[in-house]
């Protein structure tokens, strides 16, 4: 494994090696670990399980007033 020892600079930011950095893509993803800061290539995938899952858990927009229909026209519609 690569390691290169880097400085934070006083706005926190830190410098990433072109050799290490090589691959990362523009956009990359940071997660906290026991052993440190952990960086990884941003994954489409996760985002598409985080933006599927805050869309079930958020509240649906209200367009109007809810309908109460029959039972009747509810049976209709599982026909």
């Amino acid at each position: 494994m690569e390691e290169a020892r880097v400085k934070v600079d006083s706005k926190g930011r830190i410098r990433i090696p072109p050799e290490m950095r090589e691959g990362l893509g523009e956009v990359v993803a940071l997660r906290r670990t026991p052993d440190g800061i952990l960086v990884s290539p941003e994954s489409k995938s996760k985002d598409f399980f985080e933006g599927f899952r805050s869309t079930l858990l958020s509240n649906p927009p209200r367009t109007g007033k809810p309908e109460n229909w029959s039972p009747g026209r509810m049976k209709e519609v599982w026909k």
